[in-house]
């Protein structure tokens, strides 16, 4: 969806997530390691953030964004609740993640992952933007093997069957794509020497999400 979030949101959010970023190291969200000590690792120095909405209000209201939730509950036809929440920074040069799917770690029961995923700024090929595999949303859960820690942060990948053929998407700041739990997707690294690809994640469940993994408690009425 276009434009989900104002450019003012985006400014907001992004000025947010600076701030907390100046801290150096929030518990249970992130720990960031100086370059000087990071080996060349970008990734050490910018991590991502986890769980952001636990720890800060204004991460908080943008995974209860009112327009997020219309469309989850039209989506889901049901009540949603919140689970995740994730920021990335992916600055030049950082590496891409590898192809998998967001119900292999979530572990719903009944199985009803949605994501949220919106840009902050323009998300492209160039600067590592989202990879969704089309085709891929009615798949099981598939295995995941080892996979090139050179090109992704994460250690383990699943590979797209026939039929599930990958598209670079280009969004601009403020567009969400909403994306079920088996949707197989990922990214390629940050080639750019100057852009970050500055993102929010959100994940969420039906409310009549029965288990889940604990990892994702305790969820977030979103009403």
């Amino acid at each position: 969806m276009e434009g989900v979030f104002s450019p003012e949101e985006c400014a907001q959010t992004l000025e947010r997530a600076d701030a907390l970023y100046a801290q150096g190291r929030i518990d249970g969200c992130f720990a960031a390691v100086p370059a000087s000590e990071a080996g060349g690792d970008v990734l050490k120095t910018y991590p991502r953030m986890m769980h952001p909405h636990r720890v800060d209000e204004m991460f908080m209201r943008f995974l209860k964004h009112p327009r997020v939730v219309a469309s989850l509950e039209q989506l889901l036809e049901q009540k949603a609740v919140g689970i995740q929440s994730m920021f990335y920074w992916k600055p030049p040069g950082a590496k891409g993640q590898a192809f998998h799917q967001d119900s292999f770690y979530v572990r719903g029961e009944p199985d009803t992952c949605l994501a949220a995923w919106t840009a902050l700024e323009d998300a492209d090929q160039e600067n590592g933007g989202l990879i969704v595999c089309e085709g891929s949303k009615d798949l099981p859960i598939l295995e995941m093997i080892p996979t090139d820690t050179a090109r992704s942060f994460t250690e383990t990948a699943v590979v797209p069957p026939a039929g599930a053929t990958p598209r670079t998407l280009r969004m601009k700041t403020g567009d969400t794509l909403f994306f079920g739990g088996r949707v197989i997707h990922g990214s390629e690294p940050n080639r750019s020497r100057t852009r970050f690809r500055r993102s929010l994640i959100c994940h969420y469940v039906g409310a009549d999400t029965k288990s889940l993994s604990e990892f994702y408690r305790p969820t977030v009425a979103l009403r």
